[in-house]
């Protein structure tokens, strides 16, 4: 099961994290300026992480891999960690599709 993390930064934007069991960081949202508007992006992540089509593969410059989810728009939702190699990118993608509907939330920025 995963879990979504909803805290404040200290530069005072508000941001989602999206662990798995164990606390391993699956996922992490860009920034948003208000609180509901990071709580709307939750809905919206477990909404889009379903559906392949909205991962993007990516790479870095150094031999890196991660992965992009983006909403229909083709907004950017948020970021993976960086993997070994793509293997290891892509089992983290279907963790993502298979706990992301499913996660709870955890509200830190209380």
């Amino acid at each position: 099961m995963g879990i979504f993390i909803l805290k404040k930064e200290d530069d005072g934007h508000y941001s989602v994290t999206l662990k798995v069991k164990g606390g391993h960081v699956m996922l992490n949202s860009i920034k948003h300026l208000s609180k509901s508007s990071c709580k709307d992006r939750i809905e919206v992540i477990r909404a889009n992480a379903i559906d392949n089509l909205k991962y993007e593969y990516k790479k870095t410059f150094d031999g890196k891999f991660y992965f992009r989810l983006k909403s229909v728009h083709g907004e950017v939702l948020g970021n993976s960690k960086l993997y070994e190699s793509a293997e290891y990118r892509n089992v983290g993608i279907e963790t993502v599709r298979r706990i992301a509907p499913f996660a709870s939330v955890l509200d830190l920025a209380s």
